[in-house]
């Protein structure tokens, strides 16, 4: 049996080279862009061939979405032609979903309808095929009973996932650091490769979904909030300000050892502004800023 939910990322050409093997162990699974808009080899993802092979050879199943600019039905199967020009000899173990999010997409019921159109097009190619949006998309626009039998891939970059309905993914962060690169980070609830292979599914409950999801999201915020643990770990045009700061107002660290400050970005830049404030009250001009 599975055990859920299992961490994964998206990539699409615009994370450049990523190294799949070398994140084997890190992530469970990976869902790779296949392309954007109408079925024109121009609108490939330049890297999608790429990294499918990428993940094949790691032994790190994967799944594939469409970006979608549709104005119409008609463009959107031209969408699902494009998706499945591209699998034509390919398993996607996380199955196809339609990323639908762009500004310049149509309003009311031509939103639904592109929805249907393209998922019931690659539903009949045979594919398991979902639904990617941002929480109030999905919330309002997104928001009709007709695509209440298509899976949910919800965009919500928060400490909680707040989508009342059954979805099956959560992508929780878009800064996800791993093996120093930044990526999304989501959470799969469903068994992916029992869905689209005929294995015994195993579902999980609303209730086990929200403990895991809120254990995983302070987990994340934590990092982020102490990432700069000592002021030995602090960037090069942070250290001697944060410094100044601690020195002059007499602040202590957060441990035994007075070095040791456990702070977030936001923290380590507001100590960077008290210092020039600092510099300004005793009339003397602040040290420029040295970022390199």
């Amino acid at each position: 049996m599975a055990t859920l939910p299992k961490k994964g990322i998206d990539i699409s050409e615009f994370n450049g080279d990523v190294d799949l093997a070398a994140l084997k162990g890190q992530v469970e699974f990976v869902i790779i862009r296949c392309g954007y808009g109408g079925d024109y080899p121009n609108q490939d993802d330049t890297r999608f061939e790429e990294n499918v092979k990428k993940a094949e050879a790691a032994g790190i199943p994967w799944g594939t979405y469409l970006y979608s600019y549709a104005k119409d039905p008609g463009m959107a199967r031209s969408e699902a032609a494009h998706t499945l020009r591209l699998l034509q000899g390919k398993c996607p173990q996380y199955g196809v979903w339609y990323d639908v999010e762009d500004a310049s997409l149509p309003q009311g019921e031509v939103l639904v309808d592109n929805v249907v159109a393209y998922c019931q097009a690659v539903e009949q190619a045979g594919y398991y095929c979902g639904l990617y949006s941002f929480l109030y998309w999905l919330q309002t626009r997104l928001n009709s009973p007709r695509l209440d039998s298509y899976d949910k891939w919800v965009a919500q970059w928060s400490s909680q996932l707040d989508y009342q309905k059954p979805c099956g993914m959560w992508q929780f962060t878009d800064k996800l650091v791993l093996n120093g690169k930044t990526f999304d980070g989501n959470w799969a609830f469903l068994d992916y490769p029992a869905l689209t292979g005929g294995k015994e599914e195993q579902d999980m409950t609303q209730e086990q979904v929200e403990k895991i999801a809120r254990e995983q999201a302070q987990k994340v915020y934590e990092e982020n909030e102490k990432k700069y643990r000592t002021m030995d770990s602090l960037p090069g045009w942070a250290k001697a300000p944060v410094e100044q700061v601690y020195r002059e107002l007499g602040l202590s660290g957060t441990g035994d050892e007075g070095s040791r400050i456990d702070a977030g970005e936001t923290y380590v830049r507001a100590l960077t502004v008290i210092a020039k404030v600092l510099d300004k009250l005793k009339g003397e001009s602040p040290a420029p800023e040295n970022k390199s």
